[in-house]
């Protein structure tokens, strides 16, 4: 059976791990999944996130390892591959079996180079592939799965430069992590093709709807059903597949919550949960 997970943010990033963990449980999600940059400041190892989720019931689904790997200045993109590497080693030692990643330029960064006016398309991707050739060997030995999301704005933005990316290696540790918010940002509605055309490859879900096209000020991540994402296809995609990992809730309606749940993201936890249940 696929899992109901949450992505933890917002005033949750603050919280203890037992805290959390029980919130998680208590709301009756699955598994949680953690943003890495949080989990491992200060040269924290993430171990007391395990232990928590161990003690109350529930799975670590995916830890965020998301770096920029199209930066102009050499030593930033080192940065980055580093931080990556860093925090792939230590998902390991946690027994967290998949990290995602994403492969820039963030674009909602406000020193994000444009692709095609900075640097070109190739050289771009030759950033991401240079980063890729050092990360993968590492995801390999240490036993984790990479899941790629593709993300608007970006290089590997769409299903298809995410299948480009993905393809070029052809490695059995590079998937996806699937958001099909971010590909019905691009036109991509098709549940059905963009989930079966997958296929074993998914190794985890983000749960998002969205609606508009894939430019700054014209898009809104809403509640979901809200949007064009249609869910009950996505779902029953997935279970035609066999897909049993995590399907995680990850809430990017801002006006939303800071406006009705008073700047709250656990507020959003409960009601997210009720409608990931009517699919699941």
């Amino acid at each position: 059976m696929i899992k109901k997970g949450f992505l933890a943010n917002g005033e949750m990033l603050g919280w203890e791990p037992e805290k959390l963990a029980s919130f998680i449980r208590d709301t009756g999600y699955d598994c949680v999944e953690l943003i890495g940059d949080i989990i491992f400041a200060d040269g924290r190892d993430g171990k007391d996130f395990k232990a928590a989720a161990d003690k109350y019931g529930i799975g670590i689904s995916e830890i965020l390892a998301q770096h920029d790997y199209v930066i102009l200045d050499a030593a930033q993109r080192k940065d980055s591959v580093d931080a990556t590497v860093m925090q792939v080693k230590k998902a390991a030692d946690m027994g967290v079996r998949i990290v995602n990643l994403f492969t820039g330029p963030v674009p909602w960064m406000p020193d994000s180079i444009k692709v095609g006016q900075q640097v070109s398309m190739t050289d771009a991707w030759n950033m991401v592939f240079d980063a890729f050739d050092t990360i993968i060997p590492v995801a390999e030995k240490e036993g984790v799965k990479l899941a790629v999301e593709n993300v608007w704005g970006m290089l590997a933005h769409d299903f298809y430069t995410n299948k480009y990316l993905n393809n070029y290696y052809n490695n059995a540790v590079l998937g996806v992590n699937l958001d099909p918010s971010h590909d019905v940002l691009y036109g991509n509605t098709d549940m059905s093709f963009l989930v079966k055309s997958w296929g074993d490859k998914i190794f985890h879900v983000h749960v998002k709807d969205a609606v508009g096209v894939a430019e700054p000020g014209k898009f809104v991540f809403p509640l979901l059903d809200e949007g064009n994402v249609d869910f009950r296809t996505f779902f029953d995609a997935l279970k035609e597949i066999g897909y049993e990992g995590c399907a995680s809730v990850e809430f990017e309606s801002w006006a939303y919550r800071n406006k009705t749940l008073g700047g709250s993201h656990a507020a959003t936890a409960e009601p997210m949960l009720r409608v990931l249940e009517k699919y699941i």
